[in-house]
């Protein structure tokens, strides 16, 4: 029976097959090889990376989307500081471009948040939706800021 459970631990596996390639086209000696695609080496960091970060979105449901477009951020730039010890060419537009792929991926879940907050809070402020927001209370909580209680649907 197909459940969520089971869903996300056959993209895990898949997640890792994929990040592994990656790794090994990126790193290897294969430069150029996205040419017989059609694609640039900018067009390929941007598809790689955006099919990184929706993996990692898939796989890691419990994780907040915008730490691990953090993390597949992070893991765009020490792409390309590995690359300079294989020998293969740095290029701070080839991390743009990676970094421009997880926004891709990143982007769309985040305007749906944000459409989810307007729906449920159209009088409300902005800076008392921002309040209202569960992921933020444990940060508050740990700098000593409380959440506005007061703030009142109307």
């Amino acid at each position: 029976m197909l459940t969520p459970r089971r869903i996300v631990m056959a993209a895990r596996l898949g997640f890792a097959l994929a990040a592994l390639g990656m790794a090994v086209l990126m790193l290897g000696p294969f430069q150029g090889l996205e040419q017989m695609f059609g694609l640039n080496d900018k067009a390929a960091h941007v598809i790689a990376f955006y099919g990184l970060a929706s993996g990692l979105f898939l796989i890691a449901p419990s994780q907040r989307r915008d730490d691990l477009a953090l993390y597949v951020i992070a893991a765009a730039f020490g792409v390309e500081l590995l690359q300079a010890l294989t020998g293969r060419s740095v290029s701070i537009i080839d991390f743009l471009a990676g970094a421009a792929g997880v926004a891709a991926a990143w982007a769309p879940g985040r305007i749906e948040q944000l459409r989810q907050s307007f729906r449920r809070h159209p009088d409300l402020t902005l800076s008392d939706i921002d309040r209202l927001d569960r992921r933020l209370r444990r940060r508050r909580a740990s700098t000593g800021t409380s959440p506005v209680s007061a703030v009142q649907r109307p």
